[in-house]
């Protein structure tokens, strides 16, 4: 690769204006990664183990983390933090995505038991814990995405330089 300086006059526009255009390469990688988990979600990933139906009856529909209310697919958003891009769920929703992300291993109380019944889920009497299947949205989302996510960030960061000194 060969590079050819232009203005060395403009070196220090580039170190002054690199903060505002690091902020905004970092905004532009969370909302193209925030967007490529959403349309993971929506399109319900094989990987995923299948709603309960219980579940399905309750929701209405078969497909995870897409729920009335207070599902995880509005929740997702990003957020720059100093040098970093932060993708995810924030805030209350946090611990539910968690659950979601990692899987979970609840273990069944009496009062749990009756409330479940009373909704219409009659477990035996020897279930010990509820199983909620790892349905990775996060760390999927990036991994089925990684490379494109670093080719956006090097073709913004190319252009920043190249709009200030060099020519690649």
């Amino acid at each position: 690769m060969t590079v050819e300086i232009h203005d060395r006059n403009n070196i220090p526009k580039l170190l002054n204006a690199f903060p505002k255009e690091k902020e905004r390469i970092l905004r532009v990688a969370g909302a193209f990664l925030e967007g490529k988990i959403k349309e993971l979600i929506t399109e319900t990933p094989s990987e995923w183990k299948p709603l309960h139906p219980f579940t399905i009856q309750r929701k209405k529909s078969d497909k995870p983390l897409i729920d009335t209310g207070t599902h995880i697919l509005n929740r997702i958003t990003h957020k720059v933090e100093g040098d970093v891009v932060k993708v995810g769920v924030f805030g209350e929703s946090a611990l539910i995505a968690s659950v979601h992300e990692f899987g979970c291993k609840i273990r069944v109380t009496e009062k749990m038991r009756k409330f479940l019944h009373a909704q219409g889920l009659h477990l035996r009497k020897d279930t010990e814990y509820i199983t909620i299947p790892q349905r990775s949205f996060l760390r999927l989302g990036f991994d089925k995405n990684k490379e494109e996510l670093e080719q956006l960030i090097d073709k913004n960061v190319k252009a920043v330089v190249e709009k200030f000194v060099i020519k690649l």
